[in-house]
């Protein structure tokens, strides 16, 4: 009795910390990036419908992140889309505190199922991958497209080719995971433990509907994106404009963050990107900051009702 308390106190502490943390992390960065710059325009040249749009879209955003999991997990564990919307949701307060925020994937595993933790964890994993396969492949397009808008000083046949063979070594990894099994499986712990038996769970149809749930949140997240930039007067009109927007998510993904530069690395990127076609570039770290706070910050305000599903020991 005494040790059950001990854990209920040790879990609401553990709660409590994350919860501060993922508020504290949130205001400084938007202290440091938002607030600072937001008196620099005048409240009149912001398009606020654009902003309420944006920020409807984060729950259809995050709705179809829900069903894409809900979807992927299904073998190991049947749930309401409710229960997966509330668990992704959350996921996104424990995840935020980790680098590129990769927290969120166990987190998930963690809230549902102990029981079943590593094999939710790895076809989250997997689902997570579909995103980071359409992210890739709609960014190379885009920049093998508007090449020319960049200075960058490389041969474009070169670059080409680098994310050519890139994003075919990712297709097969993605598409032929299951080989993944066969190769752990040489080593014993991994086969005693059956680790990556859950990769072999997926079929190809299978691995396309994930494609397709992660095809659809990116087109969701990227017009939240070009109507931030309208908000604060960065229009994209032409199709090469708007292509900017995939070039950008490509990337702010393959550089990796930590918990204190995630924010400036996507302000810095979005510069970089953005900056061919605008010089406004207090509006352009303002649109930045605030896409982040509507689908990351937000949302892991919102996580903080269901934290106290989150416990770190359980109890008897």
């Amino acid at each position: 009795m005494k040790a059950n308390k001990l854990y209920k106190y040790i879990n609401l502490l553990v709660r409590i910390v994350i919860g501060v943390i993922a508020i504290g992390y949130i205001y400084i960065k938007l202290k440091e990036e938002f607030f600072l710059n937001l008196d620099v325009i005048s409240g009149q040249n912001i398009v606020y419908i654009a902003i309420v749009i944006a920020i409807m879209l984060l729950f259809v955003n995050w709705g179809l992140e829900a069903l894409k999991w809900r979807y992927a997990i299904s073998k190991v564990e049947r749930i309401s889309f409710r229960k997966a919307f509330n668990l992704t949701i959350t996921g996104i307060t424990l995840g935020i505190i980790t680098p590129n925020r990769v927290g969120e994937i166990p987190a998930r595993a963690l809230l549902l199922n102990r029981d079943s933790f590593k094999e939710l964890t790895l076809k989250t994993l997997v689902a997570s991958f579909s995103q980071v396969m359409i992210t890739f492949f709609i960014g190379i397009i885009g920049f093998i497209t508007i090449y020319d808008k960049f200075n960058f000083g490389l041969n474009i046949g070169l670059v080409f080719i680098f994310l050519s063979i890139l994003f075919l070594l990712l297709l097969v990894i993605y598409f032929k995971i299951g080989l993944l099994q066969k190769f752990f499986n040489k080593i014993n712990y991994f086969r005693v433990q059956q680790i990556f038996k859950a990769l072999s769970d997926f079929s190809d149809k299978e691995l396309l509907n994930l494609l397709g749930f992660s095809l659809l949140r990116y087109l969701v997240f990227s017009f939240q994106f070009w109507l931030v930039l309208f908000a604060f007067g960065i229009n994209l009109v032409t199709l090469e404009d708007i292509l900017l927007i995939p070039v950008c998510f490509l990337f702010a993904s393959i550089i990796p963050t930590i918990l204190i530069s995630e924010i400036g690395v996507r302000s810095s990127v979005a510069l970089l990107i953005f900056g061919v076609v605008s010089n406004m570039d207090v509006q352009i770290i303002l649109a930045s900051v605030l896409l982040w706070f509507i689908n990351v910050g937000l949302p892991a305000i919102i996580g903080l009702i269901n934290l106290n599903q989150f416990k770190i020991i359980k109890e008897n």
